[in-house]
């Protein structure tokens, strides 16, 4: 340590703590600085260095393959379920028929429905819905304060239920 870097020691440690101790614990550091060049630490045989550079070598190898086994199996993992899921969704979700299909579709309605206004009279499940809506919502009308002074609570309830049917009738198709 030249003379330039001593001050520049003492200075810096000048900010920390008052200059006589700033100056005696730069003179320590600049004496702990020449004994420790002055008797070098024993380095190791060469035979020591290159063994620990193979095993460090093997553990490197090891771990960069076990990360490269993972990396593949997770894009594997995720390509699989990709698939599942498109698999899946298309068993699910019938494709969209084409073009040619729908004009096919579309002959086998009878003309009546295309030139008539009121569908619900046409198609018969139209119809049969309508009639059961209709039916419930005539129910829900007559729903009053029965004699007995109670709300009819126990009418809607069996409305209910009656409705959780029909639902249930109409999405089984």
């Amino acid at each position: 340590m030249n003379g330039s870097d001593r001050e520049n020691l003492k200075e810096l440690l000048a900010k920390f703590m008052n200059a006589e101790e700033a100056g005696q614990t730069a003179q320590d550091i600049v004496s702990g600085d020449e004994l420790l060049r002055a008797f070098p630490a024993p380095q190791p045989d060469e035979d020591v260095v290159a063994g620990l550079k193979a095993e460090v070598a093997a553990v490197v190898r090891r771990r960069h393959r076990i990360t490269l086994q993972h990396r593949i199996l997770s894009a594997v993992a995720v390509a699989a379920a990709i698939v599942v899921v498109s698999a899946a969704a298309l068993k699910y979700f019938d494709r969209q028929p084409s073009g040619q299909s729908q004009v096919r579709i579309a002959a086998v309605i009878p003309d009546k429905i295309w030139e008539s206004s009121d569908i619900t009279t046409d198609d018969a499940d139209i119809a049969v819905l309508a009639a059961e809506i209709s039916t419930i919502e005539n129910e829900l009308y007559g729903v009053d304060l029965s004699d007995s002074g109670t709300n009819g609570s126990a009418a809607v309830d069996d409305l209910e239920m009656e409705l959780i049917g029909i639902s249930g009738d109409f999405w089984k198709g």
